[in-house]
């Protein structure tokens, strides 16, 4: 009995030994009824990943007929990239973060004919289209040769062939905190603090967009607690 309770042992050891370990849990994704600045919100549009520092993310379109109603996914995962420097809940001008949290969208803008926006006016850009740091008119397009923010003509050719103003320190701007924040074109690699998408992506979701769109940024856990 002895000699058999040490081979029935050894047995089990090596039999658990030899066993593949569990696999490990996905991570929980972001989801919008989680969310607390999309209650109120009919669409909402959902960046996430699953790191502050990672310039990739991934970006779904949730649609529901009213609020309280269950969201229905109607497009995605879409890649996308983010800031250089990945996500931040205190961004600040030339931090290379894009902001954590959210928002809504004010208009769309791009070098080619408005692609079909609902509800928002378009802008095309021209040579002296300036996307301004001055503390005078912060955040804001101004016309006029850029000496101090960000030409948005000389990313005409991919970056904002079509683009939208992400609401962002927008309202009531605080200069410093951070400016230009749109979703746009991917150019192949991280941003300097909007969302960017692969075109066809970026038209069906201009084309999607409707006033009172919302869109939340963030990794995925802290989005679902916020």
């Amino acid at each position: 009995m002895r000699r058999a309770g040490i081979l029935l042992a050894t047995v089990l050891v090596l039999t658990l030994a030899g066993a593949p370990a569990a696999p490990a849990r996905a991570p929980t994704p972001a989801t919008p009824g989680r969310i607390d600045g999309l209650r109120g919100a009919t669409r909402a549009i959902v960046v996430f990943n699953w790191s502050w520092r990672d310039t990739r993310a991934a970006v779904r379109l949730y649609q529901r007929a009213r609020p309280g109603d269950r969201w229905r996914l109607v497009r995605g995962p879409m890649p996308a990239r983010v800031g250089y420097n990945g996500f931040s809940a205190a961004r600040h001008e030339g931090d290379g973060t894009t902001p954590a949290g959210t928002f809504g969208f004010v208009y769309g803008f791009g070098s080619l004919p408005d692609p079909g926006m609902h509800g928002f006016s378009y802008r095309r850009l021209q040579p002296n289209s300036c996307w301004s740091g001055s503390r005078a008119d912060y955040n804001r397009w101004v016309t006029r040769p850029c000496t101090r923010g960000e030409s948005l003509w000389k990313n005409r050719r991919v970056a904002y062939r079509h683009a939208a103003v992400i609401d962002f320190n927008y309202r009531r701007p605080v200069y410093g905190r951070g400016s230009g924040i749109f979703l746009h074109q991917m150019t192949g690699g991280p941003t300097a603090g909007c969302v960017s998408l692969r075109p066809t992506d970026l038209v069906a979701v201009l084309r999607w967009l409707r006033p009172g769109t919302r869109i939340a940024i963030g990794p995925a856990a802290w989005l679902n607690s916020h």
